[in-house]
């Protein structure tokens, strides 16, 4: 009897078990957290065709100091943080999920679950569009039930959303720009919103300093934990995009026994594979650190980065003009319009159409940092004109290229030309042949393409219990241990001299990071880069492909190399092992950073079959070997 597809996780007889299961026990439902205030994920499910969206949240092991959540720590009355979540308090020492999968698999088994930990100012619906493609290429191709875990890192928990959860539930987008700028519009507060948005200043927060890379390690660890509990024979995989592939780095590299005695418990273990979607992932310094770097880490770790935050002496989270945490919830508003409305050009932008009967009182005109617009917009050409790569002259971390700014209509509006319209030629600029050598910043190559539709991306701005962007992306407290002039040093992902006990020539600060393990990591790598993204050459993974181990796993030929020898240090088209040296590299011609994880599973799409058979490859214990 032919054996079914759908095994994809089971283990060769007599084949070593590499990992253990580890068990959890999950809330079905998540209550209100304070009294009164604002309520935490229910973990309920959005049906969208035939997709499933449910959002979870997990306790974490890391009790951060001076967060609110950890023992001893009181939320000040009347603060904005009390008025937020009632006067208790949050606990923030937790992390959110969503679930991705197919409504016709629910129920069945799952073969894999990705864990996916989004980039720089991202959420866990930036991966909206590559798990629907992604679950529906596996079913289709393999049979296989595979789910997508997109991560919430605990700085979502501070977005305030009650308002625009009303708004999405009532189908009304002026709600929700009630609720978020209604104060400074000078507009009436709805019968149906309680409150007005708050918004936090970095100074307000400066507890985002403790949130450094092992506190965000420890949380991911509590997601590849419940994934486990759910994929069969272990077959969790870990992937990040852009700043993301950090996050995943530093997992696999991190020995999560902090006791410094004992047997280690290395973060890639757990995992079948990692994925790194337009990031190099992480690197071994290039030299070590001195004993005055050193003391600096411990220095900013034990208060002195906390203080920087809380004296404006160092921002607690990424913001700036046209980046601000107001801005960045704006764009749920655009993504309500384009949904309530059916289409990516109905009315003038509500960010931009004057309220109250009052000319020029729109949010462009009275709110700061927005930026305007030389001419009036429906709300697709809100975002177009914002996110689209055409804009600029290079990629950003936000940039996506999903079609071109459209005509004026009678009414006087600009329109926004979908991926799906017929574009003009200027939309498929052409960079040239790929570079030679490798250099800081690469330029782009290749022809562009227009791979994300604004249409079905337009769902992940707003959609259920989380949202496209992070508000208060933590920034202060990642740069521990990473940026001399904050923390200290560029310690890379080894960490020994700051984490192992003083016997073993450490300085036995485990507590504060603990990446020991990097060059341990024997489990495979799938990296997939755009030509016009921020990695656009395959040279810029050399550095995490030297600093690991040699493939391990089923899938892999023993002794091939990660990156083969021989080859400029420098060169930009570097070669890797591919399947056998558990190395694969995928380029896709024309890709902004985005596309990458919002691209439409069409013939320019060179993430999601190679994707694909790398879970399944690996999640089937040698399978294709």
């Amino acid at each position: 009897m032919q054996k079914n597809k759908r095994d994809i996780g089971n283990h060769h007889t007599g084949a070593p078990l590499r990992r253990t299961l580890l068990s959890l026990t999950l809330a079905a439902a998540l209550t209100a957290c304070g009294g009164g205030g604002q309520a935490l994920v229910d973990g309920g499910t959005t049906t969208t065709g035939d997709f499933t969206i449910s959002t979870h949240e997990l306790a974490s092991r890391a009790k951060a100091a001076r967060t609110p959540g950890t023992a001893g720590v009181a939320v000040a009355a009347g603060s904005k943080l009390a008025t937020q979540f009632g006067a208790a308090g949050p606990d923030l020492n937790r992390v959110r999920y969503t679930r991705y999968g197919l409504a016709a698999n629910a129920g069945k088994p799952v073969d894999a679950v990705l864990v996916a930990m989004p980039g720089t100012l991202a959420a866990s619906h930036s991966y909206l569009i590559l798990a629907e493609n992604l679950v529906r290429r596996m079913w289709a191709d393999h049979q296989a039930v595979v789910e997508v875990w997109g991560v919430d890192r605990r700085s979502v928990a501070l977005q305030d959303m009650e308002g625009l959860q009303i708004a999405e539930r009532e189908r009304d987008a002026a709600l929700g720009l009630n609720f978020l700028y209604g104060g400074e519009l000078g507009l009436p507060l709805p019968a149906k919103l309680t409150r007005r948005a708050v918004f936090h200043e970095s100074r307000e927060i400066p507890f985002l300093a403790d949130w450094t890379p092992q506190v965000h390690s420890l949380d991911l660890d509590a997601v590849v934990t419940a994934a486990h509990t759910v994929a069969r024979d272990g077959n969790v995989f870990l992937g990040g995009h852009s700043a993301g592939t950090g996050f995943v780095a530093r997992y696999a590299a991190t020995d999560f026994n902090l006791t410094g005695s004992g047997p280690a418990q290395p973060g890639y273990t757990k995992l079948k594979g990692l994925v790194l979607f337009e990031g190099p992932g992480g690197a071994l310094a290039t030299s070590a650190p001195t004993a005055a770097q050193l003391d600096a880490v411990v220095r900013a770790a034990d208060g002195g980065l906390y203080a920087a935050v809380a004296s404006g002496a160092e921002p607690g989270f990424v913001s700036r003009p046209g980046l601000t945490p107001r801005v960045s919830a704006s764009t749920e508003i655009a993504g309500m319009q384009m949904a309530f409305e059916g289409t990516i050009n109905g009315t003038q932008a509500l960010l931009q159409a004057d309220q109250g009967g009052v000319a020029g009182n729109n949010v462009y005109n009275r709110v700061a940092d927005f930026t305007k617009r030389d001419f009036p917009v429906t709300a697709g050409a809100a975002i177009g004109t914002f996110m689209d790569d055409d804009n600029l002259q290079r990629t950003v971390f936000y940039s996506v290229s999903m079609g071109a700014l459209g005509p004026a209509r009678a009414d006087g509006l600009r329109t926004w030309l979908d991926n799906t319209d017929p574009l003009p030629a200027t939309a498929y600029r052409d960079f040239g042949p790929q570079p030679a050598t490798l250099v800081a910043n690469p330029p782009a190559w290749g022809k562009e393409v227009e791979p994300t539709n604004l249409k079905r991306l337009s769902r992940a701005l707003y959609l259920g219990n989380t949202t496209y962007s992070d508000w208060y992306y933590p920034s202060s407290g990642l740069l521990l241990a990473n940026a001399e002039g904050s923390g200290g040093a560029n310690l890379g992902l080894d960490t020994s001299a700051l984490s192992l006990p003083a016997s073993q020539g450490g300085r036995g600060r485990a507590d504060i990071v603990n990446q020991t393990q990097a060059r341990k990591i024997d489990i495979p790598v799938i990296a997939f880069g755009g030509t016009n993204g921020l990695t656009p050459v395959a040279g810029i993974w050399r550095g995490f492909a030297e600093a690991i181990a040699p493939c391990a796993a089923p899938s892999c030929k023993a002794g091939m190399a990660r990156t083969p020898a021989g080859q400029p240090t420098l060169v930009a088209n570097r070669q890797y092992g591919g399947v056998e040296g558990g190395f694969e590299v995928h380029m896709s011609e024309g890709y902004s950073h985005v596309d990458i994880v919002t691209a439409d599973d069409d013939a320019t799409n060179n993430v999601i079959r190679p994707l694909a058979a790398f879970l399944q490859r690996n999640a089937s214990a040698g399978a294709g070997k």
